[in-house]
Order: C-alpha cells, then sequence, then structure tokens
C-alpha cells in the first residue's frame, strides 16, 4: 500500500483535545503518518517469531478479529511491528516448554472524535501460561536507572518508544498465566472508519 500523509486534521485536532502530542521531530518516527493496514503489521510480527515457536516446541494461538486485518491506520509501520515483535519475542523466550503455547489477543475500539477524525484504540495481549519472564527483567523494563539484562534494555526501549506513539505496556502476572497488556491508539483514514465494535 502506498504511503499517504495523515489529513492536517488529525495532527489539528489532537492538539487541541490534549492528545498528546509527543511524537519527537528527530527521525526516530519518519513514518508516523504512513498510512498502513494493520493486517500486515500483525502479519509480519507473527513472522518474527516463527523459527522461535518451533525451536521451542510451542503453540502460536491467535485471537484476532478478522475485521481488524483490512483496517486501514496512520503510523510508524516499522516502530509498530518492532515494539510489539520484541515484546511476543520475549514471552515466547520465557514460556514453558515444550507442548506449551502463547497466546496474541488482539481488542479493536473505535472513537469517533469529530466528523473528520476516528481512532482506532487497540489492546494487545500477549500470554503465556506460568510465570513467564523473570522479575528482574520485568523491573528493567520498567526502571532506566541501571538495567541487569540486555533483554530487559531492549524492553525498556520498547516501551519509552511505546510511550512516544501515546501507548502503553503493562506486564500482569496471575496465578497460572502471565501477559504483556499494550494499549495503543491509532488515526483512522476518514474514507475507512467503519464500526470493528
Amino acid at each position: 500500500m502506498q504511503s499517504q500523509v495523515a489529513p492536517a486534521t488529525f495532527r489539528e485536532t489532537r492538539r487541541s483535545r490534549d492528545y498528546p502530542a509527543r511524537v519527537p521531530a528527530n527521525n526516530l518516527f519518519q513514518n508516523a503518518d504512513s498510512q498502513l493496514l494493520f493486517g500486515s503489521v500483525i502479519d509480519a510480527v507473527v513472522s518474527q517469531v516463527m523459527i522461535l515457536l518451533r525451536e521451542r516446541g510451542l503453540q502460536l494461538i491467535r485471537d484476532i478479529p478478522e475485521e481488524i486485518k483490512t483496517l486501514a491506520v496512520y503510523g510508524d509501520q516499522v516502530r509498530i511491528q518492532q515494539v510489539l515483535a520484541d515484546f511476543l519475542l520475549n514471552m515466547v523466550r520465557y514460556a514453558p516448554s515444550p507442548e506449551g503455547w502463547v497466546e496474541i489477543q488482539v481488542r479493536p475500539r473505535l472513537e469517533q472524535i469529530s466528523d473528520e477524525i476516528t481512532i482506532l484504540h487497540i489492546e494487545f495481549r500477549i500470554v503465556c501460561p506460568g510465570e513467564g519472564l523473570p522479575p528482574e527483567l520485568v523491573q528493567d523494563m520498567f526502571h532506566s536507572s541501571r538495567w541487569v539484562t540486555q533483554e530487559g534494555l531492549a524492553l525498556s526501549m520498547c516501551r519509552k518508544i511505546l510511550k512516544l506513539m501515546n501507548g502503553e505496556v503493562q506486564y500482569i502476572r496471575e496465578s497460572e498465566r502471565c501477559y504483556f497488556l499494550i494499549i495503543l491508539e491509532l488515526p483512522m483514514p476518514r474514507r475507512r472508519s467503519r464500526s470493528v465494535d
């Protein structure tokens, strides 16, 4: 799909409703206004973990609504893929193996900001059974003063990139499973604003 520039109305409305305009003016997000199909992002992220899944004998469970795969949004596809793939790779590395599993759940929700602007709120859960990531890795992800592991430093960088894209991440441990909860908001082109609820 060809890249297109996001309409100026999104940028103006984002500022007018106190929508955080945190994307820096440097080259980190040079494709932030590119249009992309969300299905291609999901496919690229999944393809990056397939070899490791096979090596570890893990099953990948996808709970992804079909309609989200055809939605067009504005965003930096490379950075979104980088962040999601790193969270998924770490979950695959620490999932119980063999005969274990990792699950990707995607929950979309649309918000109509104005007649011209629709925001796609996407909630990702990257889930595995058991204890998941080691505590020091999780600590590295959320504390930026010192890092114990390289993986923790990478997760910390991904968390910061996500934050710059107006997203957030949490790591949640439950009694029998753990998961990354990743929330991302992406503007949609006017012609594609349709319900996914």
